[in-house]
């Protein structure tokens, strides 16, 4: 009589949390253990790609070609939404920036400091402010501190030298220059000429970014 065979121990499934690549299904652990190359060093590619994810996505993705390359796995291939085939912002983060810069057109805007709210380096989100507004972080904030200033003059009765600080220009002069560049009109001569006809304040050339 031939002996027993002994049962074949369980395969453990991929515990949670384990990142499983291409369509064979293998874990990062079981991928891990058939390879030459020192686990170190795939650690420190996904670390990489880890810190790299949200504050510079083209330097992920390269973390994570090379730690592929190592595991001799092909990725899968994310599928994309329409905004990131466009090199556009994602619509929370247009949203979050342009609400930040409406909130506080009346002090500096530090660009850095607006791409760190929205989670990208800053020539990522340079970039992709452009594609979703028409305009690079600058410029758009300017536009919006002009049609501020637009709106007090015609609202308020405030000296202009009270409506440039209140738009976040350093002095009237500062709000003047701006102002003429983009409207083609002087602050002063520009408020006059809609008080002189109200009914055409709608008519005249105004800048909204």
């Amino acid at each position: 009589m031939s002996p027993a065979l002994s049962p074949m121990p369980p395969v453990a499934a991929p515990s949670p949390g384990a990142v499983v690549f291409g369509a064979q299904g293998r874990s990062f652990a079981r991928a891990a253990n058939d390879l030459d190359a020192p686990a170190d060093v795939l650690g420190r590619l996904l670390s990489e790609a880890f810190e790299a994810f949200e504050r510079d996505p083209g330097a992920a993705r390269q973390s994570l070609s090379r730690a592929f390359a190592l595991l001799d796995v092909e990725p899968r291939e994310p599928a994309k939404a329409p905004n990131q085939d466009l090199g556009q912002l994602a619509p929370w983060q247009a949203k979050k920036a342009a609400t930040y810069i409406e909130e506080h057109l009346d002090a500096p805007i530090d660009i850095g400091e607006l791409a760190a709210l929205v989670r990208l380096s800053q020539s990522y989100f340079s970039r992709a402010f452009k594609v979703s507004f028409g305009a690079t972080p600058q410029p758009y904030i300017l536009g919006r501190r002009i049609a501020l200033a637009q709106d007090l003059m015609l609202t308020t009765e405030h000296p202009l030298c009270g409506i440039a600080l209140d738009c976040g220009f350093s002095d009237q002069s500062h709000l003047s220059r701006i102002f003429r560049r983009l409207t083609g009109d002087s602050p002063n001569a520009w408020r006059r000429a809609r008080r002189a006809a109200p009914g055409e304040a709608d008519s005249g050339r105004s800048f909204n970014a």
